[in-house]
């Protein structure tokens, strides 16, 4: 059976978590939430940490019980035969869909943003291409790519906070739940879901370079990404105010904001390059799950000739699923939540547990 060869460092793990989550919730977050709880999205961002943090330990319980195994691989050992093969099929599926889904996010952007006439299977076969080549050259080249750019992208975000930071106007954010905590609550289950992305770790997590300080680093990645999403709607919310649930990309509209009379005057296209270099580590990353996902799931022995088609139904599914972008969003904030809770939190959950009750407990060294 087909197994990683390279392997990767803590860091490059931490900006991979990283990126799987932010990469697309920094954009279209702050608009969702806000629709549901005004002012107090940023609220919303700072519980989503928990379920975050859940799922990091979930797959690190779950990887140190089967070391040098990814999720689809367990599966059968704990659940049997057809229910693992039929499990596997729902993770590849989930994947594959997801990663669709983040290819569709990242079209509906740049259409809308600064290229409206370009056809998006453009952006879709050019983004997946680029990725298709990274997944092709092993998990190292993503993971490289990421540790290079992902430092850019977070010292561009400090720099879009403190030319915004005239504008801000704290009020905005008071008076603190004046309608109660259950809008807040419920605005939550959409974070809830896109934090609860890491779970992609348990697919490469055998292939770190330390794989016992796989929950460490998932930890401070799920830290780190919750204070990005928590200071994006701080930031928002302080600049637009209640407007911000009517801005389908806030985040956007900050940077642009930002360059505004500032001596980085076209801003907006600075961060809109180095963003499509984050896009590319989510991509890749979800494409290598994809591809390993049904590597293991069918015991083969390569994993390059299933990159292209694959690659080629990520493409077609990411065009054909829904209709318009309202369409998308209803999905997002709908079916997508209890469709990404049931590979988050509970598959693995009944996993871990029926390990523990079977008696199977980390191997010694």
């Amino acid at each position: 059976m087909y197994e990683e060869q390279g392997r990767i460092s803590d860091l490059q793990a931490i900006f991979l978590l990283i990126g799987t989550v932010a990469a697309t919730a920094i954009v279209f977050l702050p608009g969702l939430t806000a629709a549901t709880t005004g002012r107090d999205s940023w609220l919303t961002a700072l519980l989503a940490a928990i379920p975050g943090l859940y799922v990091a330990f979930l797959v690190s319980a779950l990887g140190r019980l089967f070391p040098g195994q990814t999720l689809v691989q367990y599966l059968e050992q704990i659940l049997g035969g057809p229910a693992g093969k039929a499990a596997g099929l729902y993770y590849l599926f989930f994947f594959l869909q997801t990663n669709a889904i983040i290819v569709r996010e990242l079209g509906e952007l740049i259409a809308t943003a600064i290229m409206p006439r370009t056809p998006q299977v453009v952006f879709a076969i050019l983004m997946v291409a680029v990725c298709a080549y990274g997944v092709s050259q092993g998990l190292e080249v993503i993971a490289r790519v990421m540790e290079l750019t992902y430092p850019l992208i977070l010292a561009l975000f400090g720099l879009m906070l403190i030319l915004v930071s005239g504008h801000m106007q704290f009020s905005r954010l008071l008076p603190v739940l004046e309608h109660g905590i259950r809008p807040v609550l419920l605005a939550s289950l959409d974070p809830f879901a896109w934090r609860g992305e890491i779970i992609v770790l348990a697919m490469f997590l055998p292939y770190l370079a330390r794989p016992a300080r796989g929950r460490r680093n998932a930890i401070i990645a799920v830290l780190l990404t919750s204070l990005l999403l928590v200071l994006d709607a701080l930031a928002s919310t302080t600049v637009f105010g209640v407007t911000t649930a009517r801005l389908n990309y806030p985040t956007f509209e900050l940077v642009r904001l930002a360059g505004i009379g500032q001596f980085l005057t076209r801003l907006d296209a600075v961060w809109i390059v180095i963003w499509l270099f984050g896009m590319f580590g989510k991509v890749g990353i979800f494409l290598y799950a994809t591809v390993m996902a049904a590597t293991h799931l069918f015991k083969l022995r390569e994993a390059r000739p299933l990159i292209a088609p694959l690659s080629i139904l990520t493409i077609a599914l990411s065009l054909s699923q829904f209709a318009n972008n309202p369409q998308m969003i209803a999905f997002l904030t709908g079916p997508f939540v209890a469709y990404s809770f049931s590979v988050e939190w509970f598959i693995p959950t009944i996993l871990l547990l029926t390990a523990r009750l079977r008696g199977i407990s980390t191997p010694k060294k």
